[in-house]
């Protein structure tokens, strides 16, 4: 399966934006500097015609979406859904808050979606109107349903839920790489509820609340034997333990969003198979995105190249 995916993302890879070009570009004096690294990436056409960051990246990213539908779209179009529902979930948290404040945000939707987010807003509006994609339809009836129950739910929570849930689904129809990585994001969500001590939990991880709630002592405000056994096989200890000493749930978050990546790649590793390289190939790119603009930001702020490494994701 995959075959000629196999062979265009090799290929690709050799010229994609990598730990190398990372360096190069963490090493540069200025930002001038840094950007000409882009000149000997997959980016280069777009950087020679463009200078501002944030279109390069938006073209880069169109670009993967293209070649991503096109490849899967007749053997596992799930795969696409699974990797791209990101997008409408972001359309659905913008919506929501939109209704909330009456205020339009209408230039901060993202394109990149496997539905218009007009299809969204009109589901928000009138319930009888059904999105072409069922998956992210049944994502927004999901929020709506936890909105109607009026508890004390945030909207990022809601949608991160309803989110979490509609992956799942997903996920089952693929197997493989993708049911992994999201019962990982979901012992991730659950972990980091219950240490932030929040009554939120998604059903479908490796885990079950009663195991979570069994290996973490909130009460006491320490791990037990059993959470530090799960976290070191998992390689999260260091997440846990700089949470300890920081209290920054920003520290965690990134530490987290790393494990994953790291995860992610192992797998694909290990396994090497279609579904796995295409995933994988997904998650370098918006990890290399997120990388490019944390390193443009630190050329233009002056922050420091050891506070810049401890927040650059895996590529």
């Amino acid at each position: 399966m995959f075959e000629y995916a196999l062979g265009v993302i090799d290929v690709l890879e050799k010229n994609i934006f990598d730990y190398n070009d990372q360096r190069r570009m963490i090493s540069s004096p200025d930002r001038e500097t840094a950007f000409k690294v882009l000149f000997d990436t997959d980016m280069a056409e777009s950087s020679i015609k463009e200078k501002d960051i944030e279109e390069i990246l938006e073209k880069d990213l169109i670009s993967s979406r293209e070649f991503i539908l096109k490849t899967v779209q007749e053997e596992k179009i799930e795969l696409f859904w699974f990797l791209f529902l990101r997008y409408d979930a972001l359309n659905l948290k913008i919506a929501l808050k939109e209704r909330t404040i009456n205020e339009e945000y209408s230039n901060s939707y993202f394109e990149h979606s496997i539905i218009n987010s007009l299809e969204i807003k009109k589901k928000l509006e009138d319930n009888k109107n059904f999105i072409k994609n069922k998956y992210v339809d049944l994502m927004v009836e999901e929020a709506k349903n936890l909105l109607e129950k009026k508890e004390s739910f945030e909207i990022e929570e809601i949608v991160d839920i309803a989110y979490l849930e509609t992956k799942l689904k997903i996920a089952e129809k693929i197997g493989s790489i993708p049911l992994e990585i999201i019962k990982l994001e979901i012992d991730i969500a659950n972990l980091k509820n219950l240490i932030k001590k929040k009554d939120k939990f998604v059903q479908g991880g490796n885990l079950s609340e009663e195991n979570l709630e069994n290996l973490l002592d909130i009460e006491r405000g320490t791990l037990s034997k059993g959470v530090e056994k799960f976290l070191e096989s998992y390689n999260l200890s260091l997440a846990l333990k700089d949470f300890k000493k920081t209290d920054s749930e920003a520290v965690l978050e990134k530490r987290l969003e790393k494990f994953l990546s790291q995860e992610i790649f192992k797998r694909e590793r290990d396994k090497g198979s279609g579904i796995d390289k295409i995933t994988a190939f997904f998650y370098r790119k918006i990890n290399s995105h997120a990388n490019i603009r944390l390193i443009f930001f630190a050329k233009e702020s002056g922050l420091s190249i050891k506070e810049l490494e401890s927040n650059i994701l895996p590529v």
